[in-house]
């Protein structure tokens, strides 16, 4: 999202002065159109310091109307099944976790594996480790600013699925990718997903939950990367359990119960510690 468009995204906030109640209202209200937000569009809309959003976040996270994140926060009560953050707010929210997430995932890589990565903003900077590796791979994507970071390493042959671009994202779903995928197998698959909920993964639109489940049977090794504010209400379409994954790559964050579930069912969990 370019400077104009985050100023029509944030535009519907009033920027006239309030009172604290009255900004936190404002943003909650802002929360239930965008389902996600940064520090930097709050600033740019409200025009206060850094310093009182995060205490407005913070306020609003104790009384349950948020879930804080490194940089934002995300609606904690999602209305419906379906809503889906916006794509560029979204991305910006906990970007050190998924720095962490995503490099542990590239080092995992063997030199000539061929790996699958999937649509994601953790993906995404797997794919950016993963090119400054400078070892070779075989890459595979749905995702075409993840085609782009990888094309910059020499060392990676990247193919892109053919399908059908997803309005305001850069990925690609439909049944002429699910049919391309269906025709390929590979070493290692590197997943994001909307939601992790007591054991299953969740999507909020159809066409890519389908995606994802074609991939899950194209790989050997499934792993998941995920940073634990995913961790949160299931969302419209089932993907498939956690059984069926090989790893999950996440940091710290997540909640206790969960950590006890997924090594209760079996699940490789790997916790990623997380630079301050």
């Amino acid at each position: 999202m370019d400077s104009l468009e985050l100023l029509k995204a944030t535009e519907d906030l009033d920027a006239t002065p309030l009172l604290p109640a009255q900004r936190r209202q404002r943003i909650v209200e802002f929360l239930h159109r965008h389902g996600a937000v940064t520090l930097q569009q709050l600033e740019q809309a409200l025009h206060v310091s850094m310093s009182t959003l995060r205490r407005d976040l913070d306020a609003l996270a104790a009384d349950g109307e948020v879930d804080r994140t490194h940089g934002g926060a995300l609606l904690r009560h999602q209305e419906y099944s379906t809503f889906e953050p916006d794509h560029a707010a979204a991305a910006e929210l906990s970007p050190l976790e998924k720095r962490a997430i995503g490099k542990a995932a590239a080092e995992g890589l063997r030199p000539r594996q061929s790996v699958i990565f999937d649509s994601g903003s953790t993906v995404l900077e797997a794919a950016r480790a993963a090119a400054q590796m400078n070892i070779p791979l075989t890459a595979v994507t749905n995702n075409l600013a993840i085609a782009q970071v990888l094309g910059t390493s020499p060392l990676i042959q990247v193919h892109v699925f053919g399908g059908l671009l997803r309005h305001g994202s850069n990925t690609l779903t439909g049944d002429a990718l699910i049919e391309g995928v269906r025709a390929i197998g590979v070493d290692v698959l590197l997943m994001g997903i909307h939601a992790v909920t007591e054991g299953e993964l969740t999507e909020t639109a159809p066409e890519v939950a389908a995606v994802k489940r074609a991939l899950l049977k194209a790989a050997a090794s499934k792993r998941l990367l995920v940073d634990s504010s995913k961790f949160r209400p299931r969302t419209f379409m089932r993907v498939a359990s956690v059984t069926e994954l090989d790893e999950v790559i996440t940091d710290e964050g997540v909640p206790r119960e969960e950590i006890e579930r997924m090594r209760a069912l079996g699940v490789k969990l790997t916790l990623v510690g997380v630079p301050q």
